[in-house]
C-alpha cells in the first residue's frame, strides 16, 4: 500500500512538472529578432527594430534574443533553430528577403508566433508588417519635381532626378516607381533614370553609381539601398547636388545635400506590435502602416536646404490628398503609364 501511495505521488509530481514546463513555455516572455544580412550598425532599418525591441524590453519586460545572418542563405536555418528551442513566444524576422523562411518554418511550427516586417505574406500564425512607405518616396519625388523647377537646382538647366534601390526586389521596384511617378505629378517633362547596387551594404559602389548618376544630370537621388545609402550621400556631397534619405531620418548626415527623409518609424509600429501581442491581442494576417497612422512621415528636420513656402505648401496638399485617397500612386511601370495617359 504504502509503496502504491509512493508511486502515485511520485506520477503526481511529474505530472506538476510537466504542467509547470508547458505553462512555463507558453507564458514566455521571450522574444526573437532575425536582422537581416546588414546587420546592425547599418544606420537604417535593422538599427531602427533594435530600438523597438529594446524599448520593448525596458517598458513591458520583453527578454529577446538575436541573430544577424552573415547571408540570406542562413535565414531560413536560424529561424528554424529559434522555433525548434520552444523558447520563444514570438519570433521576428526583419525585412522582406526573410518571407521564404519564415514561410516554410511556419508550417512546421503551427503553433508558434512569427512575425516578419516589410512584408505582405499571409500565413496563418504570422503577422505581417506592411510599411505603405510609397506615399512617402512619392513625396519626396514630388519636392524633387517641384525643385528641379525652381532655385534650389543650382540653377542648372537639367531637369533629371535618380532613383537607387539596393537589390533588384518587388517592393524596392514598387517604392522607385513612386518616386518618379511623384516627380511627375508635379513636373511632367521630368526625367527619372534608376540603377541597382545589388548589395544593402556597399557603400563605395553606391557612391561610384550615385555619382554616375549625377554626371548624366540628376540633381536630385532618392536612395533605396539601406546602409549602401550612406555612399549615395557622399556622392551628393562630392557633387554638390542633393540626396533623399529613407527609414530613420538621415537629413543630419548632411544636413546641406539631405533634402528630406522618407521616414518609417518601424521602431514604434514593432513596439506597438509586440505591445499587442504581450496583452493577448494577436491577430495574424497583414497589418498595413501608411501616412494616416503618423508612423509614415516624409521629415525635413535636420536639412538646411531651404525649399520656398510654395513647394512645402503644394507638398502639404499633396500629403492630404493622399492620405484621403485623391490620389492612388501607381506601383508598376504599367500603371505609371497609365497615369501619366489619363492624368
Amino acid at each position: 500500500m504504502k509503496k502504491l501511495i509512493s508511486i502515485l505521488v511520485l506520477l503526481n509530481l511529474v505530472l506538476l512538472m510537466t504542467i509547470g514546463c508547458t505553462e512555463s513555455r507558453y507564458k514566455s516572455e521571450k522574444i526573437a529578432i532575425i536582422f537581416s544580412s546588414v546587420g546592425l550598425g547599418d544606420k537604417s532599418y535593422n538599427d531602427l527594430c533594435y530600438e523597438g525591441v529594446l524599448r520593448a524590453q525596458d517598458e513591458l519586460g520583453i527578454e529577446f534574443d538575436y541573430s544577424e545572418p552573415k547571408s540570406p542563405k542562413e535565414y531560413e536555418n536560424v529561424i528554424r533553430e529559434y522555433a525548434e528551442s520552444e523558447e520563444y513566444v514570438l519570433i521576428i524576422a526583419v525585412e522582406s528577403e526573410q518571407v521564404d523562411g519564415v514561410a516554410k518554418v511556419s508550417k512546421d511550427f503551427p503553433k508558434q508566433k512569427f512575425m516578419i516586417s516589410d512584408s505582405r505574406a499571409t500565413l496563418p500564425n504570422v503577422v505581417s508588417i506592411y510599411e505603405k512607405w510609397t506615399e512617402q518616396v512619392f513625396l519626396n519625388g514630388t519636392i524633387a519635381g517641384l525643385a528641379m523647377l525652381s532655385d534650389v537646382n543650382n540653377n542648372s538647366k537639367e531637369n533629371v532626378a535618380g532613383v537607387i534601390l539596393g537589390i533588384e526586389s518587388s517592393q524596392l521596384r514598387e517604392a522607385a516607381v513612386a518616386f518618379e511617378s511623384g516627380v511627375k505629378y508635379v513636373n511632367p517633362d521630368a526625367k527619372v533614370i534608376s540603377a541597382v547596387v545589388n548589395d544593402f551594404a556597399a557603400h563605395s559602389k553606391a557612391k561610384e553609381i550615385a555619382l554616375l548618376l549625377y554626371s548624366r544630370g540628376a540633381i536630385f537621388i532618392q536612395h533605396l539601398a539601406g546602409s549602401a545609402g550612406l555612399g549615395v550621400f557622399a556622392a551628393a556631397n562630392e557633387a554638390d547636388k542633393y540626396a533623399f534619405g529613407v527609414d530613420g531620418n538621415q537629413n543630419f548626415y548632411d544636413s546641406d545635400h539631405i533634402v528630406a527623409t522618407a521616414r518609417r518609424d518601424i521602431n514604434n509600429i514593432l513596439y506597438e506590435e509586440i505591445k499587442d501581442m504581450k496583452s493577448g491581442n494577436w491577430n495574424p494576417g497583414v497589418h498595413e502602416y501608411a501616412m494616416k497612422e503618423n508612423v509614415l512621415q516624409e521629415a525635413r528636420e535636420g536639412s538646411s536646404v531651404e525649399l520656398s513656402d510654395q513647394i512645402v505648401q503644394r507638398v502639404e496638399t499633396i500629403r492630404n490628398k493622399i492620405i484621403n485617397k485623391e490620389i492612388i500612386i501607381p506601383l508598376t511601370a504599367n500603371e505609371l503609364e497609365e497615369w501619366e495617359i489619363n492624368r
